[in-house]
């Protein structure tokens, strides 16, 4: 997979007051405004399978606008993105779940948005409920589900469905110590069996584990790409300088 100079920039303005709006004044007339905002500015990086990308930055730096092209979400300003093999993206717990059905149902639909055959999916069913230890709560509809229920149900259905290429962003904030372990355990298996995995976390003890590799933006542009080894500790100094500026800023204003 390739990421060629990739830009993402969003028009912002296009204002108009509620009023105008509900009383069908609108029409064409809206005030625009000429500033853009740059999500992500000059994006270059390549990787291949058995790598684990991580990905670090503080909120808003581009972590998920960049995943989200990747997988086709949304597509570049500029540049170019080459991608070789299925992909299945893990983003915001449940968002991929219809709350009206079960999530024996939802596991049939999340395989099928896959592309994946019926018969691929269906016996996978009771292996994700064993791993999600849903077993009891399968046939239940999602809507009632606990906010740890969906994250381990979502968890599960992307280890036991094929692809080559994962992705999982901060999917793991929600569930508890001992099945984050095993969530972890089972990606540093996708990656040891040739998977290439994108990794977004602010755990970096996490990322530490996960990655052999990590890319670092800060404000939509790329701070750092390496090993992680040398990446992580300069981006731990930072936010540390970081906070402690932000400290000291709260201690002058009381």
């Amino acid at each position: 997979m390739r990421v060629d100079h990739v830009h993402k920039s969003y028009q912002l303005g296009e204002l108009s007051s509620f009023r105008r709006t509900v009383n069908g004044l609108l029409r064409r007339a809206r005030v625009r405004s000429t500033d853009g905002f740059s999500a992500l500015d000059d994006i270059v990086f390549a990787a291949e399978g058995g790598t684990a990308v991580g990905l670090v930055g503080q909120n808003g730096s581009g972590k998920s606008t960049l995943l989200h092209m990747i997988c086709g979400i949304t597509l570049p300003t500029s540049g170019s993105i080459t991608i070789r093999g299925k992909i299945l993206p893990l983003f915001a717990i449940g968002t991929s779940f219809h709350p009206e059905l079960t999530g024996r149902e939802n596991v049939v639909l999340f395989g099928a948005v896959l592309g994946l055959r019926q018969a691929v999916i269906e016996p996978q069913a009771e292996s994700i409920a064993a791993f999600a230890e849903l077993e009891d709560h399968l046939d239940t509809p999602v809507k009632r589900y606990s906010d740890g229920m969906k994250a381990r149900l979502s968890f599960a259905i992307a280890m036991r469905f094929p692809a080559d290429i994962y992705m999982f962003d901060e999917v793991l904030a929600v569930v508890d110590a001992a099945f984050r372990d095993r969530c972890l355990t089972e990606i540093e298996t996708l990656r040891d069996a040739g998977k290439l995995v994108f990794f977004v976390s602010h755990d970096v003890t996490q990322v530490r584990r996960i990655c052999t590799t990590t890319l670092w933006l800060e404000h939509g542009r790329v701070r750092a790409w390496g090993l992680t080894d040398d990446v992580l500790p300069q981006y731990e100094q930072d936010q540390a300088e970081h906070n402690a500026r932000l400290l000291a800023a709260e201690r002058t204003t009381v």
